[in-house]
C-alpha cells in the first residue's frame, strides 16, 4: 500500500510538471530515450534544459555525453533539470560524481483554489484576453520589439485555456500575472510587480484575481514555482494557502550555470 500511494504522489508529481511545461508552450523539444531536451532561447531554463522525465533504455554515460554535444550545437549550455523523480533514479549523483554543479533551488507550491482568499475590491485590476496580454505588460516584462510578435503568436495559438491579469497606472502596467489551466488544475506564472511599486499590495491584488478566475473555471488545484530563497513572494503565497509540495534544482558544469 506504502508503495502504490508513493508510485501514485511521483505520477502526480510527473503531471503537474508536465502541466507547467505544456503552460510555457514548450514546442522546441527533442525526445531522446524518454528525456524532453528543451532547446528554446530565453531566460526561462525549463525551456532549454534536459528534463529526464521517462524511463531510460541507454548507457547513462551515452545519454550524457549526447546531450552535451546537442546543447553545444544550439548554443545554449547543457542544464539538467533535477527533480524528486527524474530517471534513472542514479542521475542526480552521477551528475555530482562528473562535476556537475547544483544551483537555483526552486520550491513548486500547490494550494486549493476554493481555500483561496477573495479578491478585495480596492484594487483596480483587469482580467484580459490572453492573446492581447503579452502588449499590455511588455514594458513591465522587458519584452522586446523582437520578441513580441512571437510571444503574441504562441498566446494567440495556444490551444487551452488561459487568461491574463495586469494592473494599469497611467496607463502602463505595473503589476501582472498569468494564468494557464490544464484539467483542474491552474498554473500561475510571470506574477511580477514593478520595482517602485512594491510593497502596495498589488502582487496580493494580481494573485487573487487569478485565483478567483482559476474559481470560475473550475480549476480545484493551484501551482506556481518559486525560488527557494525568495522569501518576500514566499510570504504572499503562504497568505493564499500554497505549500511547498517539492523541490527542485538544476545541475550544469562550471561556467554554465546560466
Amino acid at each position: 500500500m506504502k508503495a502504490q500511494a508513493s508510485a501514485a504522489a511521483r505520477f502526480a508529481a510527473r503531471r503537474l510538471e508536465e502541466r507547467a511545461l505544456n503552460a510555457f508552450g514548450a514546442a522546441h523539444a527533442f525526445v531522446y530515450d524518454g528525456w524532453l531536451l528543451g532547446y528554446r532561447p530565453g531566460p526561462t531554463k525549463r525551456l532549454r534544459c534536459v528534463n529526464a522525465f521517462y524511463a531510460s533504455t541507454l548507457a547513462l554515460e551515452e545519454k550524457v555525453a549526447f546531450c552535451s554535444a546537442f546543447y553545444a550545437a544550439a548554443g545554449l549550455p547543457a542544464l539538467f533539470r533535477m527533480l524528486p523523480f527524474s530517471k534513472p533514479a542514479r542521475l542526480d549523483r552521477w551528475l555530482d560524481r562528473h562535476g556537475w554543479q547544483a544551483f537555483e533551488p526552486t520550491l513548486v507550491l500547490q494550494s486549493v483554489v476554493a481555500d483561496s482568499p477573495r479578491p478585495a475590491a480596492d484594487t483596480p485590476l483587469a482580467i484580459v484576453d490572453a492573446a492581447v496580454w503579452p502588449k499590455r505588460v511588455a514594458g513591465l516584462l522587458d519584452i522586446d520589439a523582437e520578441t513580441l510578435p512571437r510571444m503574441l503568436e504562441r498566446a494567440a495559438s495556444y490551444p487551452l485555456p488561459q487568461a491574463g491579469a495586469v494592473i494599469e497606472r497611467d496607463g502602463e502596467g505595473v503589476a501582472c500575472g498569468q494564468l494557464k489551466l490544464e484539467g483542474d488544475h491552474a498554473g500561475l506564472f510571470a506574477i511580477v510587480t514593478a520595482p517602485a511599486w512594491r510593497g502596495q499590495g498589488l502582487g496580493r491584488a494580481v494573485v487573487a484575481a487569478l485565483l478567483a478566475e482559476a474559481r470560475r473555471r473550475d480549476a480545484s488545484i493551484a501551482y506556481l514555482q518559486v525560488s527557494a530563497d525568495n522569501s518576500p513572494p514566499r510570504a504572499l503565497y503562504r497568505g493564499f494557502g500554497f505549500w511547498a509540495a517539492r523541490e527542485y534544482g538544476y545541475r550544469a558544469r562550471s561556467g554554465e550555470q546560466r
